[in-house]
């Protein structure tokens, strides 16, 4: 009878230190994912990081009403530095702010809307971006480049039109200048976080290039559109907030044509309308 009562009273010594052991795994992947989640947390997607987006549907100030959703995909993994990669395909998503069409006294349409979410592999990341550039579909199909036999063409303008790349794994080139290379996703660049103009660098530096898809370093406004311009591009107060503008009829951008963005800041806050409410509703 003492035996056991040894054997039992040993025992309940050493649970503790087998649930401890049990857990220790556990509590270390805790630990591991905590620390992804903190360096994340630090800086989701760096700012000044360029994305090129292609709209998933048709944007029409006289159709897109304030709060419409705007949903746009990546059209080129995005480096981000520390060796992560915002990837192709990936979804970013926003709202149409106010929506004007002409009428008395003004013949011009306007629309305002913002991006307010990318999908960072399963993490939502709430993003402020203003708009560098827009291409019209019909812009985006002419810098496309086109087989010949099975590689690309030779040469081909990127949209901006002061920009040539030369085939997959090639030199980009602006005049007599090295700006990138051309990747089979499109163009990789660097560009000076103060002027957004190329930095001269070379793709094999150890600096984080950049992603154009296609379109030139230098492609700032609108192309491909007839008279639409960007009449705020985000970059200023309100911070995000892009503003296109069209005389004598309806600003319209169609599924498909692209977008150069660039992000002012991002974080894994939790998405809310913190950007500008819908103006069409009164709010």
């Amino acid at each position: 009878m003492k035996n056991t009562l040894r054997m039992f009273g040993l025992a309940l010594c050493m649970l503790p230190m087998y649930l401890h052991a049990g857990s220790g795994q556990d509590l270390k992947q805790a630990y591991q994912a905590a620390q992804e989640q903190n360096t994340r947390s630090a800086a989701p997607i760096p700012a000044g990081t360029i994305i090129p987006v292609s709209l998933d549907s048709t944007l029409r100030s006289d159709k897109s009403g304030g709060g419409a959703t705007i949903t746009a995909t990546v059209m080129q993994n995005v480096p981000l530095g520390r060796g992560e990669t915002l990837r192709k395909r990936s979804k970013v998503t926003g709202h149409v702010v106010e929506a004007i069409t002409p009428g008395k006294g003004s013949d011009v349409s306007k629309i305002s809307f913002q991006f307010d979410q990318v999908r960072l592999d399963n993490l939502t990341i709430t993003i402020t971006a203003n708009m560098r550039a827009v291409a019209s579909r019909a812009a985006v199909l002419a810098a496309t480049p086109e087989l010949t036999s099975s590689e690309y063409s030779d040469s081909q303008v990127q949209i901006g039109g002061d920009q040539i790349s030369y085939g997959i794994d090639s030199p980009v080139m602006v005049e007599s200048r090295v700006v990138g290379k051309y990747t089979r996703q499109g163009v990789l660049a660097y560009v000076d976080q103060d002027s957004g103009t190329s930095s001269g660098r070379t793709i094999d530096d150890n600096a984080r290039p950049q992603a154009f898809w296609l379109f030139s370093v230098n492609a700032r406004g609108a192309y491909g559109f007839g008279d639409l311009t960007i009449l705020h591009s985000g970059s200023t107060k309100p911070l995000g907030e892009v503003t296109l503008a069209s005389n004598g009829k309806a600003v319209k951008l169609g599924k498909g044509s692209a977008m150069l963005l660039c992000l002012d800041g991002s974080s894994l806050e939790e998405a809310q309308a913190r950007a500008s409410p819908s103006r069409e509703t009164g709010q």
